[in-house]
């Protein structure tokens, strides 16, 4: 998809602008939406407005290196919306005291090279929930695109630190076992929004991006 075109440069750049820019207000909604329907987690998106002075190689594209920090940051978020379920454990999570998180694996595919001006959604969907781990989606669009330019895919492992090995959450009891639920609620819950996303869009088979 051609970039969505602008006025002016200073327009392009307007992502930037407090409250992120009206002009890229229906085109950051149109994402949000498609992403939600998709089964994608509302409340740890994050949006990352593309600066021309950090995130750019030599050849005028965001830096390969640039797309895994994004996800980091994203999934990130989806670890602080576990203090909902772990209450006073959180901060044992997030200090590495007890259980915690680490990630296993991550698979980044980079779809589309995107360039400044530009700004990325970013967002999480849980794919599949095991007693010690979750595997995650984290897709990455370009607003002036209206397109995926980047999915990450891996295993995220709850380890007992003080233990050394993985954490079987379930065994663990109390606020452990209430996030396991939680979890794998959220992943049935995605899982069926996207069964009827893939079956409302079926994939056109096209020429690779890349």
């Amino acid at each position: 998809m051609t970039p969505m075109k602008f006025k002016t440069q200073l327009e392009a750049s307007s992502y930037h602008a407090p409250g992120g820019g009206e002009l890229y207000k229906p085109l950051r909604e149109k994402i949000v939406d498609q992403a939600l329907a998709q089964g994608y987690d509302e409340a740890s998106m994050i949006e990352h407005g593309v600066t021309w002075a950090d995130d750019q190689d030599p050849w005028g594209h965001i830096m390969n290196a640039g797309f895994p920090h994004y996800a980091s940051a994203c999934n990130f978020r989806l670890f602080e919306s576990f203090e909902e379920h772990l209450k006073d454990k959180f901060q044992d999570l997030m200090k590495v005291r007890g259980i915690g998180v680490i990630v296993k694996s991550s698979i980044l595919d980079i779809k589309r090279p995107v360039t400044y001006p530009d700004s990325i959604i970013v967002a999480n969907r849980i794919d599949e929930v095991k007693p010690d781990r979750y595997h995650v989606t984290t897709t990455m669009w370009s607003l002036r695109q209206q397109a995926p330019v980047a999915e990450s895919n891996g295993w995220v492992v709850f380890f007992d630190y003080s233990k050394g090995k993985p954490a079987n959450l379930i065994e663990a009891g109390g606020v452990y076992a209430d996030l396991h639920s939680a979890l794998a609620e959220k992943a049935k819950i995605a899982n069926q929004k996207l069964a009827k996303w893939d079956e409302m869009h079926p994939k056109k088979h096209r020429g690779a991006k890349l």
